[in-house]
């Protein structure tokens, strides 16, 4: 099977657009890569290994980058009520200008800092699954956590009596 083939044959990020493969040379070597944009805004959020010259990176194929600093929070819903779809396009537009005028995220000064600084993590296979979602949230990721911790002490009461 050829590399584009096998590229072809891989899933893409929900939310996002692969862009043509085109040659990189990467701090690893030559590759072939596609970059990866919001579907929503456009900006560019990374790139997707498509084709790897030296054999030792050819474990990257069809695995994504995402730049942090480039991805930003956002929520929309596919069944909206028709009252509020234009409030919410006009949301959507809004933010979307706010990114294209930075080549980070949105300004500190209009972000909602939520009530508990969680990050995200990697090693939480839920918390992975809902990244890869493009569904991960600070708010989410404390909803996984608490419901663990109240798995983990309603099996360690039951296992000690």
């Amino acid at each position: 099977m050829t590399a584009k083939a096998r590229n072809d044959a891989l899933p893409n990020l929900p939310n996002t657009y692969t862009h043509k493969p085109v040659p990189r040379q990467l701090v690893t070597g030559a590759h072939t890569v596609g970059d990866i944009s919001c579907s929503q805004c456009g900006s560019v959020l990374g790139w997707k290994y498509i084709h790897a010259e030296d054999e030792s990176q050819k474990y990257k194929i069809g695995k994504f980058i995402l730049e942090t600093k480039r991805v930003c929070r956002s929520s929309t819903w596919e069944t909206v009520d028709t009252a509020d779809e234009q409030g919410l396009l006009d949301d959507v537009r809004r933010d979307s200008l706010r990114r294209r005028s930075s080549a980070a995220a949105c300004p500190p000064t209009e972000l909602t800092m939520p009530k508990e600084e969680l990050e995200f993590d990697s090693e939480d296979e839920d918390e992975r699954e809902a990244l890869f979602l493009g569904m991960w949230t600070p708010q989410l990721a404390g909803r996984i956590r608490r419901e663990k911790a109240r798995d983990f002490a309603h099996n360690v009461v039951w296992e000690e009596e």
